[in-house]
């Protein structure tokens, strides 16, 4: 890579610029433990490293090995763990280490260069993440008695560790945080998701360290343009972040000698940077809640003439894409979903959270005293296309949050539908900063939901694509519903609202399949499903999950939190506490497995909240088996519609939650014959299950096989009543999912 070449160049020419050997170590010097030059991951003293060969790589690695070089300076900053390129194969210790790591040194950082796995084999990144990820807890449990001083953190990358970098801080916990980021031309982070279009790698959700980027312009395309994505999500994840592109790498210099273009190279930028203090947080005035006039007066006039002859019973309040139903082409759905229930549309072409309080304060609402009021806005506060400031995700959600206070006191009455912000953003299907920074505002606004005035509506799966890219019938210029993506989204919406306004529901065309249409409880059990779902709502944000398990009795017996209660709220005992805690106890795991329940109460529960907000890394999905029972209150349904009511569950999955891994599970045995007919129409549902992962690139997991005795019958020490798993039932699920959880 030819800017990282001059990147490297450019560091040992300030090296003898400044003529500096600060805390330069011999490979192999015997020292005292806090003078040591190498230590392993458990901070044991090595004599050396791994081979560094005359080329300045390494080749052959060994084992991960911290190299320690501290900093002569007589006020240290604090220390930097170093992670140098080499695209996972090799490792430029030489070059993207130690030569960085006096660059470092002269500027009053301690470093610890981190020798972590290369090689080629297929899980190689994943045994360097655990190296960085162990390395960095060390310096954070033991800087001062590895002989480094100071009071910041950092963590460094160059190229491939740089990317390792930015994966290092992803999995790091929101306490155990760097005060400083370094990513010097990244590359890989426009990698996806597996089945997604969502980047693989993306900052934490509550970004406390500061981050500096910085990409040379005639580097790689791909990645340049994903780092500068990066930046800008970490800033509207409310952090605080810088993105350099340099004009050319040949121009790039690590020489401080000219003044006059000393703020266009590199190591100017980074002495900067690492010069500053960190900034501390001063609160300031939001400028989403700050009321602006928008542009549209004579709309605003019209409107107040209205509000002062008529009295309505919803009002729908946004930007354009609730203004849209004035169109002509938009009147269909506006006629059938609104105009019956005497709506109002105060929607404004353009406007952000800032106008929409002017208009609120300016009398738009005056006198009146609806039943609902749909809430829809915030794209335009995240646009950065077509407006001087973007506003970061917790602004915007203050300012919906403003909005809705304000409704609150002019129609105290009234409930207040708030809608996800639409997965809108410019330039194509796939995801931007403007849309990530969007869907982080709408995680901290559906807090906002109290379930008895303020009711949070997400009804983005009708607008995407399986693998979260928009569909384009619904969405044809990425930002705006079309007609059919305005019904669709007034179909979602309308079971909350008839809800809502104390009538019927306005749709007429209700799908024939049971198993795609949310249903709340259909069937009793031991325990109370409307308590499990409230608990649920009450406790998911806490324990803020790792790990999400979706499901039926089979994952609600299981353990896990919520804990298992009777009907009459007494505590009880897990199916298979043993096997769970093996499995689960060093994850933060949230069990929504609820007994009795079908593809249609999972779909209404994930309606109902249950996801929203949530950042887990796995959701693992077993559902289905319910569906092939017929009740009295809930018919059998085909192989066909089953599968359809899983899909539909995965979507809403991928919606709401777009970076996690999916894993579904092929629906478990059950009874004990394989001739019985549910278990044939087990069997039918499984094959259609597989074809569709395979097609939509989702993890399958069938470990049926396992279950069953070579005759193809269930046993009772498996399934003890041919459907629930016991604890041995419960050690093969176990061992089928474990790797896949286990991956960092």
């Amino acid at each position: 890579m030819r800017s990282l070449i001059c990147l490297i160049l450019s560091i040992v020419l300030l090296f003898l610029v400044t003529g500096t050997t600060n805390g330069q170590y011999g490979i192999g010097k015997k020292l005292q433990s806090a003078k040591a030059g190498f230590v392993s991951l458990d901070g044991q003293v090595l004599p050396k490293g791994n081979l560094v060969e005359a080329d300045g790589a390494i080749h052959q690695f060994n084992s991960p090995v911290l190299r320690l070089v501290r900093t002569k300076s007589k006020s240290p900053k604090g220390a930097v763990l170093l992670l140098p390129g080499g695209g996972y194969e090799l490792i430029n210790a030489k070059n993207e280490g130690e030569n960085v790591s006096r660059f470092l040194n002269a500027e009053g950082f301690d470093v610890a260069i981190l020798e972590y796995h290369v090689g080629t084999g297929s899980g190689i990144r994943n045994l360097a993440l655990a190296d960085a990820l162990k390395a960095f807890r060390l310096l954070k449990t033991s800087q001062k008695t590895l002989g480094f001083h100071g009071d910041r953190l950092a963590i460094m990358g160059l190229s491939s560790g740089g990317h390792l970098a930015a994966r290092t801080v992803q999995k790091l916990g929101e306490k155990e945080q760097p005060d400083d980021l370094i990513l010097i031309s990244p590359t890989n982070l426009d990698e996806t998701t597996t089945g997604t279009v969502f980047p693989a790698v993306m900052p934490p959700v509550l970004p406390t360290a500061r981050l500096f980027t910085s990409f040379s312009a005639n580097d790689n395309s791909p990645w340049i343009k994903s780092c500068e994505q990066y930046t800008k999500i970490w800033k509207g994840y409310d952090g605080l972040a810088s993105f350099h592109l340099l004009p050319d790498s040949a121009g790039v210099s690590y020489s401080d000698t000219d003044p006059v273009d000393s703020k266009l190279k590199l190591a100017g930028l980074l002495k900067t940077f690492l010069e500053e203090k960190p900034e501390i947080s001063v609160s300031s005035q939001n400028p989403a809640v700050v009321p602006v006039a928008g542009y549209a007066t004579k709309r605003h006039a019209e409107k107040l003439a209205l509000v002062a002859k008529e009295k309505f019973d919803l009002i729908m309040i946004g930007n354009s894409i609730t203004n849209n139903f004035d169109k002509p082409e938009y009147q269909l759905v506006w006629n059938q979903f609104f105009t019956p229930r005497k709506a109002l549309n105060l929607g404004y072409s353009g406007y952000r959270t800032e106008n929409i309080i002017w208009n609120i304060q300016n009398g738009e609402l005056d006198g009146q005293s609806p039943k609902v009021i749909v809430l829809e806005i915030g794209t335009n506060n995240i646009d950065e296309k077509n407006y001087p400031t973007r506003h970061t995700a917790g602004q915007l959600a203050g300012g919906i949050g403003a909005i809705v206070k304000l409704l609150c006191e002019k129609c105290p009455d009234a409930k207040i539908i708030v809608l996800r912000c639409f997965p809108g953003c410019y330039g194509g299907p796939n995801p931007t900063s403007h849309r990530v920074i969007l869907e982080r505002a709408s995680g901290l606004v559906s807090r906002l939901a109290d379930g008895k005035h303020i009711f949070y509506c997400d009804v983005n799966h009708v607008f995407l694509n399986l693998d979260g890219s928009i569909n384009r019938d619904m969405m044809p210029d990425w930002l705006h519903p079309s007609p059919a993506g305005a019904k669709a989204w007034a179909q979602a919406m309308e079971p909350l609202l008839s809800e809502l306004m104390g009538d019927k529901s306005l749709d007429t065309v209700i799908p024939s399949n049971s198993a795609i249409v949310p249903a709340s409880k259909l069937e009793n059990d031991s325990y109370n499903w409307w308590d499990r779902h409230a608990e649920v709502l009450r406790i998911k944000d806490s324990i803020n999950p790792e790990i999400v398990l979706i499901g039926n009795s089979i994952t609600h017996f299981w353990g896990g939190e919520p804990r298992l209660k009777y009907a009459d709220g007494r505590p009880r005992i897990p199916n298979c506490p043993n096997t769970w805690a093996s499995l689960f106890d060093n994850y933060r795991v949230l069990n929504l497995g609820f007994g009795w329940d079908r593809t249609q109460n999972v779909l209404w529960r994930l309606d109902h909240g249950e996801l929203d907000g949530l950042h887990p890394r796995t959701v693992i999905i077993h559902i289905g088996t319910n569906n092939t029972s017929q009740t009295q209150n809930a018919r059998m349904n085909t192989a066909t519609e089953i599968v359809e009511g899983i899909k539909a569950i995965c979507q809403r999955g991928r919606s709401k939650v777009p970076g996690a891994k999916i894993i579904l599970m092929a629906i478990m045995p059950r009874e004990q014959s394989p001739t019985h007919p549910r278990r044939i129409l087990i069997n039918e549902i499984n094959q259609k299950l597989e074809l569709f992962a395979k097609e939509n690139n989702i993890t399958l997991v069938d470990i049926g096989s396992k279950m069953l005795a070579q005759d193809g019958t269930l046993p009772k020490d498996i399934a003890n009543d041919f459907c629930h798993p016991t604890e041995k039932g419960y050690q093969i699920w176990a061992d089928g999912i474990r790797s896949l959880i286990s991956e960092p």
